[in-house]
């Protein structure tokens, strides 16, 4: 596995510029990790984050540590080289209290703005069994917590860790600055395996240099109608911003036959084990993609996927997801339109992570690289690129951008969609010129007789052309394309589609 890592690193190109100040960043790894302190490494020659700014600490190798543990180990040690560094100012006492910690007296601002944690560190703190007698915390009980969410206290005085603090940068463009000196902002760097973790690490640079493209699936059905607004909300915004959007409202997950093509963004809720379509292993998302499925222990561990849906979009190539590592109550989870909408306006995944994350020293973890940038590359340049050098998601930057113009001229958009598949065939947007006929009253015309990518396609999408192309003229053209699935892993004995063959005398 360590070649595979060293390979891995030896692919990734120059810094790239972004937002967050790297010289304020600190990194947090585990000395009895070296896979975690290859990853660390790696990140920080991308980001141009100082070498002096690793922290690498003998930490316990459990997901799952006790308060004694968190504070012995991690808090106490990681304050003391802050101090030294002074990258925070404060006095420390070496009395302890019930948890462990040293008491701790800020005397400035801290310099420190960011801590990311990787691949090794601790995952999460356990519950006491401390009783509780104050009536504040009658609804919100319990001390367990988040190692990443309880660490962005590190430059404040020790609070209660009973319940949760309100993130000053909710919701919020432009935050108190009283009340951000109190926080250091958190991230983490992890998932099932070392090369998991790299490999959706990479797919974040790529699509920062080459802009995010693919398409958005929302699912939208779970428990509470507040949890559901907030992922039609997140549709809207993503259709909003161009990219096609295919939104499941069932109470059920993404069917395992749905259509699962260069997912750019997956948001869905509410099961606790993976399922459905975005469960399968033979579906990626996009390079950088932004992926969440809300529930109450999505990350109650990483090195799980097949009972983690973090953990699991992670694995499948996630740039951006977050989870929770105990029970967070709906209100206090990470808001998917919040998230959206603060990328889509131009925030980097930190920020955007934390404009939507409600509190802190709590369940939630954000797990990404908080540099990395998903539209630092203009849809305008997207197009260009696919004109000049394109690959295999150019053609999904051809379909926002014949999106974005449709708003403005319909009758335009197709002749230049026609255009575009004159010069650079493609079968997705081929697909989405067949779609925009029969949304303009016309009959579909094939416009493309190239059908070689036919058989590396999503399933999803094959099954979907087919059926349209079988509904709207073209029977024996759609007949063809959903032949082509016979092979397909899953597909040999589906009934739907052996009865359709069937009946066309096939």
């Amino acid at each position: 596995m360590r070649l595979c890592l060293l390979i891995l690193i030896g692919l990734l190109g120059v810094e790239l510029r972004a937002d967050i100040d790297p010289t304020t960043t600190i990194v947090l790894a585990n000395d009895n990790s070296p896979d975690g302190i290859l990853i660390a490494k790696a990140l920080m020659r991308k980001r141009g984050i100082p070498e002096a700014n690793l922290i690498t600490l003998p930490l316990p190798t459990t997901e799952e540590i006790s308060w004694e543990q968190y504070s012995q180990s991690i808090l106490n040690p990681l304050r003391r080289q802050l101090l030294e560094m002074k990258f925070i100012s404060g006095k420390i006492n070496r009395d302890k209290d019930l948890y462990g910690r040293e008491d701790f007296i800020p005397t400035d601002n801290p310099k420190i703005s960011w801590l990311i944690t990787v691949y090794g560190v601790p995952l999460k703190i356990k519950a006491t069994g401390y009783k509780q007698t104050s009536e504040a915390y009658e609804l919100i009980r319990g001390d367990h917590a988040c190692v990443d969410s309880e660490l962005a206290l590190l430059a404040a005085v020790n609070l209660n860790p009973v319940g949760a603090k309100p993130n000053p940068w909710f919701s919020q463009d432009f935050p108190d600055s009283m009340e951000i000196t109190e926080i250091v902002r958190t991230s983490r760097i992890d998932g099932p395996t070392p090369t998991d973790t790299l490999k959706a690490l990479m797919g974040a640079w790529r699509a920062e240099s080459q802009g995010l493209r693919g398409r958005s699936y929302v699912d939208v059905g779970g428990p509470y109608k507040e949890g559901d607004n907030w992922f039609k909300n997140a549709a809207e915004v993503t259709q909003l911003y161009g990219f096609p959007t295919d939104v499941d409202s069932s109470s059920k997950l993404f069917d395992e036959r749905a259509r699962s093509d260069a997912p750019a963004f997956y948001l869905g809720w509410y099961t606790q084990t993976p399922g459905g379509r975005f469960a399968l292993p033979r579906v990626k998302l996009a390079p950088g993609a932004i992926a969440l499925h809300l529930h109450s222990f999505s990350a109650s561990s990483l090195k799980k996927p097949e009972n983690n849906w973090a953990a699991l979009l992670v694995r499948q190539g996630a740039g951006l997801t977050s989870g929770n590592v105990y029970e967070p109550f709906l209100g206090f989870t990470m808001r998917p339109d919040f998230l959206v909408n603060g990328l889509m306006r131009g925030k980097c995944a930190g920020e955007a992570a934390w404009y939507a994350t409600p509190v802190v020293s709590w369940q939630g973890t954000i797990l990404g690289d908080p540099f990395y940038k998903p539209f630092a590359v203009n849809i305008a340049t997207q197009l260009k690129d696919y004109a000049n050098k394109p690959d295999e998601l150019g053609p999904y930057a051809a379909i926002r951008g014949c999106l974005i113009r449709k708003v403005k001229n319909p009758e335009l958009n197709l002749e230049l969609m026609l255009s575009t598949l004159t010069k650079k065939p493609s079968i997705p947007l081929a697909y989405e010129y067949a779609k925009a006929l029969v949304q303009e009253g016309k009959p579909v015309v094939w416009p493309i007789d190239d059908w070689s990518e036919l058989n590396n396609l999503d399933d999803g999408l094959v099954w979907e052309l087919g059926q349209f192309l079988m509904k709207n003229g073209q029977k024996e053209l759609g007949l063809k394309v959903l032949q082509s699935l016979i092979v397909r892993e899953g597909w040999s004995q589906d009934p739907d589609l052996r009865k359709i063959i069937t009946n066309s005398g096939s």
